[in-house]
């Protein structure tokens, strides 16, 4: 193996990814970790009268490139084509990579270079995006505990990379005990209830594990269905009860990791001295702590529960209606189905009516139209090079992938100016893992000669493939995330920020999720609904009697939906922000009691989803999932701009362009809302749009 060939620290572009194989992880990013700690020992040692912001706070920005280039790499192949060799070297790397990033908290020489720059006049005279760069680098130090005692750094240090462990075991946990369940059917009329669509999905599926029949599995784009569809009771309750064992048997038990990385955030928490893991996390997020936080979910839930106790009354009304029984709680395989038959009766109104007018294709279209229309940006489809031989040379003009299914699109202003790169990777796959994602691939920033590194985004779903009877025809939701990813998208393609840290969606979690909610509107839309919708055999929009049907039945059992969402944001922030209260005692039974007027009341006990909670466990959302309802507030109010201009508005979205997308962190989230909308944000919007007012 040649000591000199680095194929995940190439600035390539594109990346090539059929060179980027496990052999070579360990030795490129052992590599990309001496590189950068290397120029952290530069900073380190410079003269302290010889500071300056660019060999200082600047150095430090760009001191780890490499290796955020080629982990990020390797991350995305982990979360897209896992296997057991790849997934033994990133675990290999993994505590190595966590305590390089822990040792910069221990090193004394760079935090005193640092705060001896920040005393200079130049330091002084900083202003706008070097001036937040600053602060921004001063505050992180400062909020990791660089002012602490060595040995107490030295301990958030050890904590730091058993975190980094646990919490990639966990999601390890969930996508293998996923995997490991599956159930071969082969009498069709098994699956009688069953989209035709999703009976030939679950036909291929069958002949791609060399089987005849049908396979149902746990990934949610083959079980939702199962359970919203299927006639048969048996085989929902026992996909269901299935779905309990994710994350909760050896091999694959999660219960030891979470109560261990609880533990462990809420001993960092004291060590920085937050009294809680969520005053830390939110200190420089728009909630400001945990405290707030919490009273945001308790008052949407206050606002919610008569909607939500009123759905369950009619759920289970209906349910006594159609089974010809006597008033009962709810079945928990019984839910979904009873919700769906109950909208078709309320509304005439079958979802999977709408699956023909979105094919896959013309959704794409459909939002890279709809990014012209508010932004004048263009995509343009580019060939694709799929190989397993690291040798194979790429053919002019073509876009290495990691998998053939993958396709790429570059974007270009209106006047041919390139902006950057878009990957897709749509269907589910058993090495993939379950769920929606954007990757910030590349980041787009300016290097140190002033040359502008253009951003490259991945929007990673799991959506209806095709069969060889039909298409790949999504449903409406799966419409839904792929315009909410493309939000993320749009927020890092037109990210103008200088610094890479800085720029595209590298903003509070609390507001990333803006651009990506206010997307989500669109496919609700007749005017930009009509610009993709089209029945993929005839060509037609979708009539109006349907569209119509699909309006009346949008906020159908609203109240549950709601008060699911705030059950999960409660959860995350009870465990959290109350750490003191589960402490060495049963988690599920703490939050079955505190979490009771939040959940469906069922005829029997359910667990939480606490086993298998990656958002929380295994990603990024830990004390933010209420992220997702606070910047929901954010999107209702912000939507109605655009709709009070006609909603494919250029104005408001150049508007919306130049003021949220563009800025990244270059200034305080409501700084830029309020610059955006010329006020505070209203609540009202949301409960309006969601139909719970009175």
């Amino acid at each position: 193996m040649n000591p000199d060939y680095h194929p995940f620290l190439a600035d390539d572009d594109p990346i090539k990814w059929h060179t980027l194989l496990p052999k070579y992880i360990e030795g490129d990013i052992k590599y990309a970790i001496a590189l950068a700690q290397k120029n952290i020992d530069a900073i380190a040692a410079l003269p302290l009268d010889k500071l300056t912001f660019e060999n200082t706070i600047l150095a430090l920005e760009r001191a780890g490139a490499p290796l955020d280039r080629g982990w990020k790499c390797v991350n995305h192949l982990d979360a897209t084509c896992n296997c057991e060799e790849l997934r033994a070297e990133h675990n290999k790397m993994l505590p190595l990579v966590a305590e390089f990033g822990a040792n910069i908290l221990l090193n004394d020489d760079l935090w005193l270079r640092i705060k001896t720059f920040a005393e200079t006049a130049e330091a002084k005279s900083l202003h706008g995006v070097d001036r937040k760069l600053l602060d921004d680098t001063i505050d992180s130090f400062r909020d990791s505990g660089a002012d602490l005692p060595r040995n107490r750094r030295e301990r958030l240090k050890a904590i730091r990379i058993e975190i980094s462990q646990k919490s990639q075991k966990f999601a390890e946990n969930v996508l293998d005990s996923r995997n490991a369940w599956e159930k071969y059917i082969d009498d069709a009329s098994a699956l009688d209830g069953l989209p035709k669509i999703t009976v030939d999905v679950l036909r291929e599926d069958a002949r791609e594990h060399g089987r005849e029949g049908f396979r149902i599995s746990l990934n949610p784009s083959s079980s939702a269905k199962c359970m919203q569809y299927l006639e048969s009771e048996a085989l929902r309750e026992e996909i269901f009860r299935a779905s309990l064992t994710v994350g909760e048997k050896r091999p694959y038990a999660n219960g030891k990791i979470i109560a261990d990385i609880l533990k462990l955030r809420s001993e960092t928490a004291k060590i920085l001295g937050h009294k809680t893991y969520a005053d830390l996390v939110l200190k420089r997020r728009m909630a400001k702590n945990g405290a707030a936080a919490l009273a945001f979910v308790e008052s949407l839930h206050g606002r919610t529960a008569k909607f939500f106790a009123r759905d369950i009354g009619e759920l289970e009304t209906f349910r006594a209606k159609f089974f010809n029984e006597k008033k009962a709680r709810l079945k928990p395989w019984e839910t979904a189905y009873l919700a769906e038959k109950l909208r078709r009766e309320k509304f005439d109104f079958d979802e999977e009516e709408l699956r023909p007018y979105f094919k896959l294709e013309n959704v794409i279209s459909g939002l890279f139209e709809t990014a012209n229309a508010l932004y004048g940006i263009k995509f343009e489809e580019q060939s694709t090079f799929f190989t397993t031989d690291e040798t194979a040379a790429v053919p002019e003009g073509a876009i290495p992938v990691w998998h053939r299914d993958v396709k790429y699109f570059k974007a270009f202003e209106g006047n041919g100016e390139y902006i950057g790169g878009l990957y897709f990777d749509i269907h589910p796959r058993e090495s993939k893992h379950a769920g929606g994602w954007m990757s910030d691939t590349k980041g787009g920033y300016f290097d140190g000669n002033g040359i502008w590194h253009h951003p490259v985004a991945t929007i990673c779903t799991n959506l209806t493939p095709s069969t060889e009877n039909a298409p790949s025809l999504l449903s409406h939701r799966e419409v839904e995330t792929l315009f909410h990813e493309f939000g993320h998208t749009l927020h890092h393609l037109l990210g103008k920020v200088k610094y890479e840290s800085m720029n595209g969606a590298n903003v509070a979690w609390d507001f990333v999720e803006l651009p990506s909610q206010i997307m989500e509107n669109f496919c609700w839309e007749r005017v930009s609904l009509d610009a993709f919708a089209r029945h993929f055999e005839t060509g037609e929009p979708i009539p109006e009697d349907l569209f119509s049907k699909m309006i009346a039945a949008k906020n159908h059992l609203s109240g549950t939906g709601m008060m699911g969402q705030l059950c999960f944001a409660k959860l995350d922030l009870e465990l959290h922000q109350k750490y003191d209260n589960y402490a060495g005692a049963s988690i599920e039974n703490g939050l079955g009691k505190v979490l009771e007027t939040y959940r469906i009341p069922l005829s029997e006990h359910v667990p939480t989803i606490i086993l298998s909670f990656k958002h929380i466990f295994g990603g990024g959302y830990s004390a933010g999932y209420y992220s997702y309802k606070w910047a929901e507030v954010l999107d209702a109010d912000a939507f109605n701009k655009f709709k009070g201009d006609g909603v494919l508005s250029r104005k408001v979205g150049e508007e919306f362009r130049e003021k949220i997308l563009s800025k990244g962190d270059s200034e305080e989230a409501d700084v830029l809302y309020r610059d955006f909308m010329g006020r505070n944000p209203d609540i009202e919007p949301l409960f309006v749009r969601s139909g719970l007012v009175d």
